[in-house]
């Protein structure tokens, strides 16, 4: 057999750097971080298949969304051996991953941070629960993200009354849905069945349900905002620009119950 394989549907290791466009180098430590699947042998050969070609794309696009090698290799890992994402999140240790820590700031962290932030507008931050104080001269980020991306959409140009606006809509809206559900587990699961008769401990329930909420609040509000800067595409000026982003950091991938990763139109 030569360089090439014999067949078009199967790649040498070469042909498959190529495809990517990768180091070949590059390639090999993939296989060393299991982040890919071993090759098919033939004798002292290694061939690659379309498979292949789509997981290293995947990847790609994975770390161009943020996510480093080590979590996208517990991420494929966890699809591969069959383990649902609760797992992956760490369920049973009681600790989502997709949480945040709290955050600390003086009064000076805090404003380098989002300088726009003056008296007025740091008195609103902490009505709508962005910010708190925390003493004389600290103040307490709940979550760092939205302190974040608050402070980029002021970055592109966004006016920061307009930025507290949606942070307002948005404790406003969960505050809502944190009532129904604290509804939800008192009225259907806390009273009306004794403790001992219950068929899941309510530490269990609370515990395993509050990674699962988060994870799935986060996956449906990406999809929602895909949907609805999509369906902005079609009218706004720049609509082609718009969907060319999109395309960009869209990951386009699905997994199915035995672990195999495909694209959404079904190629695999």
């Amino acid at each position: 057999m030569t360089a090439r394989a014999e067949t078009a549907d199967l790649l040498t290791i070469d042909d498959l750097a190529r495809r990517v466009e990768l180091p070949v180098r590059t390639i090999r430590e993939y296989h060393t971080m299991r982040l890919l699947p071993p090759p098919e042998r033939r004798g002292r050969l290694g061939l690659y298949e379309s498979r292949h070609v789509q997981r290293l794309q995947l990847i790609a696009r994975l770390q161009r969304r943020g996510y480093s090698l080590a979590g996208i290799r517990d991420l494929l890992g966890a699809w591969e051996s069959g383990t649902d994402l609760t797992t992956l999140l760490g369920v049973e240790q009681g600790q989502a991953t997709v949480d945040e820590t709290p955050l600390r700031l003086t009064r000076a962290e805090l404003s380098e941070r989002l300088p726009a932030l003056d008296p007025p507008a740091l008195g609103r931050a902490c009505r709508i629960g962005l910010v708190r104080p925390h003493g004389e001269d600290y103040f307490v980020v709940r979550s760092p993200a939205l302190l974040g991306l608050v402070a980029d959409w002021v970055r592109a140009g966004v006016p920061l009354d307009e930025a507290l606006d949606v942070m307002a809509v948005l404790g406003d809206d969960l505050g809502a849905l944190a009532r129904k559900l604290a509804d939800l587990i008192v009225d259907r699961v806390l009273d009306p069945v004794p403790a001992g008769s219950r068929a899941v401990r309510l530490p269990d329930l609370l515990r395993r349900g509050r990674p699962l909420l988060l994870q799935g609040a986060a996956s449906t509000l990406a999809d929602r905002l895909g949907t609805a800067l999509a369906q902005r595409a079609d009218t706004a000026d720049d609509g082609g620009h718009l969907r060319a982003a999109l395309d960009e950091i869209r990951v386009g991938a699905v997994v199915d119950s035995a672990g195999m990763i495909s694209r959404l139109g079904g190629e695999r």
